[in-house]
């Protein structure tokens, strides 16, 4: 070091603290210290002599730097002064060489690398208050010793980077969180791109001085630490949930599960960390951080946006017209909140003033705007160049930028630019128009939205003569990567892809390079999406708020409403004023739409949102509303988390009860305010066509049951399946909700997860035991009812004709319960055929009343005893009734039912003499090679019926696994499946899940 380490630490500050005989006492520390550390002794006559201050500076003499630390510090630890020995290491820390190091890094890279150059003044004022928040949040009270995730969020360009960056540098200089961070480490993910194993330890020691301390030293207050990461967006990988992590912060692990361990507490855990997430961002991530604040990068206020202008073009005459221009144009203003945006708008008039041109900027789309600010940086030296020049020049920074997409690549050496045909003198020329930013010899462009366009502009550009880039994606490739997988990079360069098919954008580029453009971008999407919208689920399910995006940025509604016919079901979350827009414009034009899902989330909260009003969202909301009624084919909506006020839930309930909306279903999970509303009732009985209706989470008062009850008995109402699942239906509304069993057509009834208790139940029964009731399924679970409900629903078995399944799991039935079920069970009047009995806590006990109606009912074909306590000696039972010849029995249950591999003789023994058995579900049963053995050897048995199997392979050792794929391959009537119960239970499950 340059300096002296004592200089700087104060040691005759230290010294001083020592009483008289403490003093001494280091003297004759001192003296036994050097053979400890191999220095050379200091003179014992010298030291003996000497004051505190000649002490201090005896030491500086003859232990420059840091040597004369590492024995004060050993002395004060044996000397029991562990007091001065903590203070001393964190003064030692709060100004070591890696702070000045950052600070000196993070200079320049503000100097040289920040697509917006704006003076430091203001760049402070347009960030104090978000500063402000962040030092509150890692400086309050519960923090000061605990770790605390505080995420920037906000949408592209609004400057998270900038942000991250700035705090790095504002720590470095000592001005942010100087005493509750001693160590500060910036992670940037597109560099994490590249290292495929290290250990946290390596990954931060590539900007660690070789003068500073050990850096595993610094681990040992991790509270004093904060992680800043940046680029999530930009990762190739995706990051680890719970599985694989790691603790151990000096193990070498796969890039993925190091980042992992760290945002989710289980490497370092008493750390704190500052992240950037945009939208994307938030929704592949977000669920990893642990109990993370939140805190919002909104833009430049209207103020901000004057003050900028006035910094980006000096002059005042130059700002008055700016300013006047934009003003003008409302929108235009309301785009230049985004700083990014803004910049991109200030450098298109300042281009049209230099060249004395009246202000013309195209902003109705993403594309135009990017195409306006491309073509007028490059319009003075295009002129220069003739059209061939300008198409190679072109071609090759395209290449370069869609390269770099397609790999994730968004730093470029000299050898990128050559594989890309980029000169050096053409790079220079890229940077003089601010379209690169030039670092050292490698080049990146100024941000990362001008390399996404540039990227979608190589399709355009490139020739049918072109050699190929072989890692550079397709059209389809592109369009099926940016509307399925929603990777940010990918889906935005699609989105400009998207704005290219318009021929205005086309025309504005044509002119200002001077050659024509490839005019089959349009043709090549269009038969893209058309054959995503055949596509099964498993060749990747569409984002239809990619799609949206997408499509709205063409402004063709002829070709939206090509695109859109495509499309017979579409889902779509909406969390913005600008995501509503665009669905409810997209929506106008889907006319064959037959299922739509929708979530709709705080939008109309008071305080969402500031650039547009309550009203605006409101008459927003009534136009995508509006296609509840204008589509003639939508059969099915589901609305899910849907936060909903009064005035938009009154829009809602109006479009449905329109005479012209032909719903058959509706499914609404947890949205708010609907149980309240007497609109939403009134909507189902105006609408003749809706049969299926279900509720989920939504809270009903007495008084909404009964309002919903005078609904179903009204002659009008058509409703045949009711689902009413965690509706906080108690069992003082059973009664009102069995009166409505009696006058309504319902045929299916789901009350699960509702406290009905067996007082509720009993009221049930008492209507479903009426001769009029023509209830065929009644599904109970998570009901909270007891073997005393079994006494009333044994009744109603004797009375009923139409009652055909009945599920009552997950309640607490026990043995006695199902000995009473068992009892009318076996009576001929009962029609049961499926009985679904999971986790009712039943024990093998039961199973001698279960046999008993297995060979006495022949209508039963279906019974379903999962999660039961049914043992080896339960299944013994159960095959004998199996191999009776008055047993039926299609489909049996028994996953989780504590069984093990002696139990397959007897399943065996069944296998080959019951003649209907058709589906066993054996899922998580523990079998060993020899059970499944034997299980084969029945199977292969020429008159065994069994078509579907249930068990789970990746529970089986390889050998057992490879020996079911060949039997399974070996007899193709038979599938071995982790789920057999797929297709039986659809018919339930989707209408409460």
């Amino acid at each position: 070091m340059a300096e002296s380490f004592f200089s700087d630490f104060g040691l005759l500050w230290y010294l001083e603290e020592l009483r008289k005989e403490e003093f001494w006492k280091f003297k004759e520390l001192l003296r036994q210290q050097p053979p400890r550390f191999e220095f050379k002794p200091i003179p014992w006559s010298e030291v003996k002599k000497a004051s505190r201050e000649d002490l201090a500076k005896l030491l500086d003499k003859h232990y420059p730097g840091k040597k004369a630390w590492e024995v004060t510090l050993s002395i004060f630890l044996q000397m029991d002064r562990r007091d001065l020995w903590m203070k001393a290491k964190e003064e030692i820390r709060s100004i070591n060489p890696y702070k000045k190091h950052m600070k000196e890094k993070f200079r320049l890279i503000w100097k040289n690398e920040a697509c917006l150059q704006v003076p430091e003044c203001f760049y402070k004022e347009v960030t104090n208050n978000e500063f402000e928040e962040l030092h509150d949040a890692y400086n309050a009270e519960e923090f000061r010793e605990r770790s605390l995730t505080v995420a920037m969020q906000g949408p592209r360009g609004v400057g998270k980077t900038t942000f991250l960056r700035r705090v790095m540098l504002e720590w470095a200089e000592g001005n942010f969180c100087k005493d509750r961070f001693t160590f500060v480490f910036f992670l940037d993910a597109c560099g994490l791109n590249h290292v495929k194993e290290a250990s946290l330890v390596e990954l931060i020691s590539r900007d660690w001085p070789e003068c500073s301390e050990p850096i595993e030293d610094i681990f040992s207050q991790p509270q004093k630490i904060l992680f800043i990461i940046d680029g999530f967006e930009e990762l190739k990988f995706d990051l680890e949930l719970y599985t694989n992590l790691c603790h151990d912060w000096t193990q070498q692990q796969p890039m993925p599960i190091v980042l992992s361990s760290l945002l989710q507490k289980k490497m370092l855990p008493e750390s704190s960390l500052l992240i950037a997430l945009g939208t994307v961002g938030m929704q592949k991530n977000h669920f990893l951080l642990k109990h993370p604040k939140y805190i919002r990068l909104v833009g430049l206020s209207e103020h901000e946006r004057e003050l900028y202008f006035s910094h980006f073009f000096c002059e005042k005459k130059k700002v008055l017209q700016a300013l006047s221009f934009v003003r003008d144009n409302s929108p235009l203003f309301s785009i230049c909140q985004s700083p990014l945006l803004c910049w991109l708008i200030c450098t298109c008039m300042n281009s049209q003033l230099e060249r004395g041109e009246d202000f013309e900027i195209s902003w109705q789309t993403t594309t135009s705007l990017y195409a306006s600010f491309f073509t007028n940086v490059f319009k003075p030296r295009g002129e220069n160049c003739s059209p061939k020049q300008n198409r190679t020049r072109l071609k090759g920074l395209c290449s370069l930028a869609a390269e770099g997409m397609w790999t994730q690549t968004f730093v470029f050496c000299q050898g990128d630019l050559r594989r890309n045909g980029v000169s050096e003198s053409d790079a220079l020329m890229w940077a003089g128009m601010s379209i690169l930013l030039r670092s050292g010899d490698c080049f990146a462009f100024i941000h990362m939205s001008v390399q996404e366009f540039c990227a979608a502009m190589f399709y355009l550009v490139k020739q049918p003569k072109d050699n190929p880039n072989p890692v550079i994606g397709s059209v389809t490739q592109l369009v099926a990567t940016g509307v399925c997988q929603a990777q940010d990079h990918l889906s935005q360069m699609g989105l400009f892809l998207f704005g290219f098919s318009m021929e205005k954008i086309t025309k504005i580029l044509e002119t200002s390079f001077g050659f024509r453009l490839s005019q089959d971008i349009k043709q090549e999407i269009t038969r893209c999406l058309k054959s995503l919208s055949q596509c099964g689920h498993d060749k990747g399910e569409v984002n239809f708020q990619e799609l949206f995006k997408c499509i709205y940025e063409t402004q063709d509604k002829e070709f939206m409403a090509q695109v859109m016919d495509f499309f017979k079901e579409v889902a779509i979350y909406i969390s913005n004023t600008k995501e509503l827009i665009i669905s409810s414009f997209c929506l106008e034009q889907c006319h064959t739409l037959q299922k739509f899902r929708l979530c709709v989330e705080n939008i109309f909260s008071d305080d969402y949102e500031f650039i547009s009003s309550h009203n605006e969202r409101l008459g927003l909301w009534r136009d995508l509303c509006s296609v509840f009624s204008t589509s003639k084919d939508l059969q099915v909506l589901e609305l899910d988390n849907c936060s909903l006020d009064g005035a938009s839930l009154a829009i809602l309930c109006k479009a449905l009860a329109q005479p012209t909306c032909t719903l058959q279903r509706l499914e609404v999970h947890f949205v708010s305010n609907l149980g309240n509303s007497p609109d939403f009732f009134k909507a189902i009985l105006h609408n003749p066509h809706l049969k299926h209706l279900a509720l989920h989470g939504t809270s009903l008062s007495h008084i909404a049951v009964q309002q919903l009850c005078e609904t179903l008995k009204h002659p009008m109402c058509n409703i045949e399946q009711l689902t009413l699942g965690k509706c906080d239906i108690t069992s003082e509304a059973c009664e009102e909700l069995a009166s409505a069993l009696v006058c309504n057509k319902v045929k299916h009834l789901f009350l699960v997860e509702n406290p009905l208790m067996n007082e509720g139940v009993m009221s049930l029964c008492e209507t479903l035991k009426q001769p009029n009731c023509a209830l065929e399924t009644l599904v109970l679970m998570h009901c909270c009812i007891t073997s005393i409900s079994c006494n009333y629903i044994s009744q109603v078995l004797l009375c009923t004709t139409s009652l055909t399944l009945l599920d009552l799991g997950s309640n607490f039935l026990e043995d006695s319960g199902m000995r009473t079920l068992c009892e009318s069970l076996k009576h001929p009047n009962c029609n049961i055929q499926e009985l679904w009995l999971v986790g009712c806590y039943l024990t093998s006990d039961c199973c001698k009343y279960i046999s008993s109606v297995l060979t006495s009912n022949e209508k039963l074909k279906t019974l379903k005893l999962g999660s039961n306590e049914i043992q080896d000696d339960g299944v013994r039972q159960l095959c004998e009734a199996l191999k009776h010849p008055n047993c039926r029995l299609q489909n049996l249950g028994l996953e989780r039912c504590r069984l093990t591999s002696a139990c397959c003789e007897d399943l065996a023994s069944a296998l080959a003499i019951c003649k209907t058995l058709r589906n066993l579900s054996l899922h998580c049963i523990p079998l060993d090679r020899d059970g499944v053995l034997v299980l084969c050897e029945a199977l292969d048995h020429p008159d065994c019926p069994l078509q579907v199997l249930g068990l789970d392979r990746s529970s089986f050792d390889e050998e057992t696994q490879m020996l079911l794929t060949a039997f399974e391959e070996k007899n193709p009537q038979l599938i071995i499946s982790h789920d057999p119960w797929v297709d039986d239970e659809c018919k339930v499950k989707d209408v409460f899940f």
